[in-house]
């Protein structure tokens, strides 16, 4: 039997992850749970547990056997939920697929992912009610993990990497970068993607690029470092039609960037409310360029679409999705060293768009897809 693990409390992506798994041909060998009561979004096949010990220990003793336990992803609940697992089921494989935020997050390299004005922000925005919460936190902690009234998972969650078995990601950098963290070296890679570019854009010949705005960013997260790139691009131009997407995100940095875009820019477009897919990619025929300014592997789904669509994509170069997408051939372009005028003012060609679509088939058809899965439900 297999154990898919989520913990996710909208429910979307545990939505489409037992999707993908009870109409599979597999579906009588897996099970799946996610760790919340508080699902927005609920699928008649998982079963919702309340992250406590309790609770933990009741559903693991209901199951007769375990060969496989599947996190997506794993991270401090998913690592508490496995030290009850292994103590019932020791020899079970662990397979972890990577959503990147649980990596890059992680308390020493969170700062990294900020550019200066996004940090000054984060700082800036800590109330004295939070700081004060968080120093009562940390003594309260202090005091029960002194004493060893409860395990501190934070931090045994690194060192617990060493159990993990297989890293299932699409990008090779993430693997990398997993395995930079990890005690154990031998941890297999396993390529994978939940969605095809015919799950994430059902009609691939519907929509194509053909409008003169540049979009920054794709969400209201200060990890976009927006504040930066809007700088950039007015000293190049004030008249560039500037696209923002900032439907989802912190509300205070959105409504910050929105008057710091209308204050550099003449043509300010912002989009606040959530589009339907089909809503949502006629809205980016209007874009021609597209920057994405975050430091680590984030808004994939979104990037595949922009690059299907034929944008001029603009990504950080340390990136690991930039990274990766070069040596991959697909022709994306530098942050750091491409946001020029003449690069903002010509276009991808016939050929390069194609040949860039090319490239992503290849790899994300529903054929790939379905062999990404196969691992995780056989």
């Amino acid at each position: 039997m297999n154990l898919h693990v989520c913990n996710d409390e909208y429910g979307l992506y545990p939505f489409e992850i037992a999707q993908r798994i009870y109409t599979s041909p597999y579906a009588d060998n897996n099970l799946m749970v996610n760790l919340t009561n508080a699902s927005k979004i609920r699928h008649d096949k998982i079963t919702y547990i309340p992250v406590s010990s309790s609770a933990f220990k009741r559903y693991i003793n209901t199951l007769s056997s375990l060969d496989k336990i599947i996190f997506h992803p794993y991270n401090l609940h998913g690592h508490q939920f496995l030290e009850y697992v292994l103590k019932r089921f020791p020899d079970v494989k662990v397979y972890w697929v990577c959503w990147s935020y649980e990596l890059y997050k992680l308390p020493r390299f969170a700062g990294r992912m900020y550019e200066p004005y996004s940090a000054s922000f984060l700082k800036s925005s800590i109330t004295i009610q939070s700081k004060f919460r968080n120093f009562l936190k940390k003594v309260y902690y202090g005091f029960v993990y002194g004493l060893g009234l409860q395990k501190n998972y934070f931090k045994s969650l690194e060192p617990s990497f060493a159990r993990i078995n297989y890293f299932c990601c699409w990008l090779p950098s993430d693997y990398a970068f997993f395995l930079s963290l990890s005690p154990k070296k031998d941890i297999v890679h396993l390529p994978f993607s939940y969605f095809s570019l015919t799950k994430i854009m059902p009609d691939l010949h519907s929509y194509t690029v053909s409008g003169n705005e540049v979009m920054i960013g794709h969400s209201a997260l200060p990890d976009g470092n927006h504040y930066e790139i809007i700088r950039k691009l007015s000293a190049i131009d004030k008249r560039f039609p500037i696209f923002l997407p900032l439907v989802y995100g912190n509300v205070l940095y959105s409504k910050k960037i929105k008057e710091i875009a209308r204050a550099h820019f003449d043509t300010v477009y912002v989009q606040e409310e959530k589009l339907d897919k089909e809503a949502y990619y006629q809205r980016l025929t209007k874009v021609g360029w597209v920057i994405i300014n975050s430091k680590v592997q984030q808004g994939l789904g979104n990037i595949l679409a922009i690059i299907w669509m034929g944008a001029k994509l603009f990504l950080d170069e340390n990136s690991g999705t930039y990274i990766d997408f070069k040596k991959w051939n697909i022709i994306v372009f530098s942050v750091q060293h491409d946001l020029t005028k003449e690069q903002l003012s010509t276009r991808l060609t016939a050929e390069q768009i194609e040949h860039n679509r090319r490239i992503l088939y290849e790899k994300v058809n529903e054929e790939k897809v379905s062999e990404y899965w196969e691992p995780l439900l056989n």
